[in-house]
This record gives structure tokens, sequence and C-alpha cells, in this order.
């Protein structure tokens, strides 16, 4: 029977046809697989610093003898953190770059829709001297995004350093994808340490934010410490009187929430981040600055309701040290890594259409800018409004 059918002309043509598409089909997937691929392992340099230091990298592993992780998969467990260290360094003749992440992290964290870790190199040198430039460095803390590492922001965090500025960046145990810590234990992130299922983010951001302000000033508290331990790098060359909070997303929500509940910050940005817990209603009184993805695309409710959020924060602000503004053609991922180098998030609308380059080259700008303003007395043209140089950047009014 099946025979008679298959002798039959319009069954071969339909068959031929669907062959024909079916191979077309995996043509395209492989094609798509190899691009993929190639483009993940080609070798990129990311963006240099402009500054006129070297850049070293270190990292620390603290733990908070005096606090119960409320993330953790156990109970009874204190809260340990990763922190990573950029800070102006000595050049260092023929020194090797360091990876941009040490191979246990590459291993633990790589994906299939993003560069390779391996591929991308970096402008810092794992444990260079400390530049002796100065006797004591303005020093910044900085959070980053829900799931996402410090690395993630290396563009960011170079630049920095290379003017002057020594970051301790923190990862925030359990909400990032992954934390490895250095004798290789491994802490993936647990449904506590994340808002993104939340059916009511607002009620989960502000039950989460409190656990990141505190390790803000926990490692605040660490810094003391380490300023005074003989034989550390940075001991007697950490300037406390010139700290600055920063963060990308949830983590630019837990500095603007670090920076209400401790006198010790002394300005900080929010960099695209939804503002939680009592800093909505009780405001800020110190330098504060907001830098969001383009105002021209929002346009749903939630949107518009942050826009409200910040304008009230910031006008609790004393008005010579407030700063509300965004960038032109930028999505959420363009104040990260993700816009100079290979992902595939381009594609799912978390990534603008401006330049990745040119919008990195803003960003680190105008945070600069800020921080020598009001941590360095350095005051800067750029605050004052707009300038032809930059004619992505729209100041907000309030």
């Amino acid at each position: 029977m099946f025979a008679r059918i298959y002798r039959r002309p319009w069954v071969k043509r339909w068959l031929r046809i669907f062959l024909s598409l079916l191979l077309v089909f995996i043509i395209i997937i492989v094609s798509c697989v190899a691009y993929i691929e190639i483009q993940r392992h080609q070798v990129r340099v990311l963006l240099a610093p402009t500054g006129t230091s070297a850049v070293g990298r270190r990292e620390y592993d603290w733990t908070d003898q005096a606090r119960i992780d409320p993330l953790a998969l156990h109970a009874g467990m204190k809260r340990e953190l990763v922190v990573w260290s950029w800070y102006p360094a000595e050049h260092v003749a023929g020194a090797q770059t360091a990876p941009y992440l040490p191979p246990a992290w590459a291993q633990a964290s790589d994906n299939a829709i993003v560069q390779s870790s391996d591929a991308l190199q970096t402008h810092s040198v794992d444990r260079a001297p400390l530049a002796t430039g100065a006797a004591r460095y303005p020093v910044l803390i900085f959070e980053p995004g829900m799931g996402k590492m410090p690395t993630q922001y290396t563009t960011l965090l170079e630049d920095l350093a290379s003017h002057g500025y020594i970051i301790f960046a923190i990862t925030p145990t359990y909400s990032s994808n992954i934390v490895v810590f250095p004798d290789g234990r491994q802490a993936p992130s647990t449904p506590a340490g994340s808002v993104e299922a939340a059916a009511n983010l607002q009620a989960a951001g502000n039950q989460l934010i409190p656990v990141w302000a505190q390790d803000i000033t926990f490692v605040m508290d660490q810094l003391t410490r380490l300023n005074t331990l003989p034989g550390d790098i940075f001991s007697q060359h950490l300037d406390l009187t010139r700290l600055g909070v920063f963060g990308h997303s949830f983590g630019g929500a837990a500095a603007a929430q670090a920076c209400h509940l401790d006198a010790r910050c002394k300005a900080g940005i929010d960099l695209d981040g939804d503002f939680f817990g009592n800093v909505v209603q009780t405001g800020l009184d110190k330098p504060f600055m907001v830098i969001e993805h383009d105002e021209g695309s929002c346009s749903d409710v939630d949107c518009h309701s942050f826009q409200t959020e910040i304008r009230s924060v910031l006008r609790t602000v004393p008005p010579d040290a407030r700063y509300h503004i965004s960038v032109k053609d930028t999505e959420h991922f363009n104040f990260s890594d993700y816009a100079v180098y290979f992902s595939l998030f381009r594609f799912f609308g978390v990534l603008g259409s401006i330049d990745g380059v040119r919008g990195v080259k803003v960003t680190r700008t105008y945070i600069r800018a800020f921080f020598d303003t009001h941590l360095n007395n350095h005051p800067s043209p750029l605050l004052h409004g707009p300038v032809k140089e930059y004619p992505e950047v729209q100041f907000s009014s309030f």
C-alpha cells in the first residue's frame, strides 16, 4: 500500500520539498551554531582605561562573623563574600594581564550565549604593586546587577582604577549566579537570593535589599580594618573620608539604601536600578546621581513609577548635588561589559542601538566626573548640563 502511495507523483514532489526544506533548516542551524562558537572564542581586547596609572586586581574572601546568611540553603551559615579589588598600580614591564575570570570561575560560569571569558583580554595585572603616586586614594564600593559578578563590569572598574580610585566590588553570594571561593567551594544562586521570579517585585526587593546594603556596610568595616593591617598592600593607603558607593540595577538600589543608612558613604550612584527599601520614603542627604537607559523607551506603568520614585528621592538630595541623566539609545545592559563583547543579548532587546563602545565611554566619563566632583573636590562642567561632546546625555529636571 505504502509503495503504491509513494509511486504517486504528487507524493514524490512533496517529499522532495520536505527534504529540501529540512536540509536548508539543518544548514541554517549548523551555520548559526558555528557562527556563535566562532564569535564566542574570537579574542577581544576590552576597552582600554583612560587614566595614567596601570591597573592591578586582587581578591579577598571575607566572612561576617556577626551575621547569619538568610540567603543560604542551610541554616546557621555565616555571610561570606568574595570581594574583588581594582586599583592604581605601578607599571610592571612585561607583566601578563589577568584573565577576565580565574579558571575555576570561568569553568563554573561560562555560558553559550556570551563571549567566552578565556577570549577576553583585560588591562589588569593580578596582584600588581600599588601605585606610589599618592599617599592615600579615594575608595569606591561597587555592587553588580542581580545574578551578575563584578568582572562583568571590568571596562568600567579598570577605568576608574586608572584614574586613582581603589574599587572594592562585592560578589553578592547566593544572588550572583555563581560564586567560587578560594578553596574551590561553589555557591550558586538560591531562590531567597533573587527577585526575578517574584510575584510581587517590590515586596521581594524590599526583603532582599537590606542584605545587600549590609554587605556594603560590612565591607566598609573590613576596609577600616584593612587600612591598619600590617603588610596588606592597602594598609594606610585608603582615604575612607572619600568613600563612594555605586552599583548597577539591583546593585544601584543597594548603593542608595547603603548611602541612606551609613554616613561613611559620602556620595553614590545608581546605574539604572529601581529603588527598594526605606530610602524611598526617607530620601538621601548626600550627593547622588541616577544614570538610566534611554527615557524615550519608558512606556509602561512600572517604568513611569520608577521615574516618580527617582524624582521623589532626588528631591531630598541637596540641590547642587543631585543628578538625573539618561543616555540616548541605551538599554539596561549597556552599562556592563555586554555592550563591548559578543552577546546574543543584543538580539533580546537588552542592549540599545548605541555603539557599545561609545555607550561605555559615556558612562565611564560621567561616573568619574561625579566622583571627581564630590570625593576629590575637582568640579566637572559635565555635571552642569548638556554639552556638545556628549549629545547622548540627557538631563532631567526636578
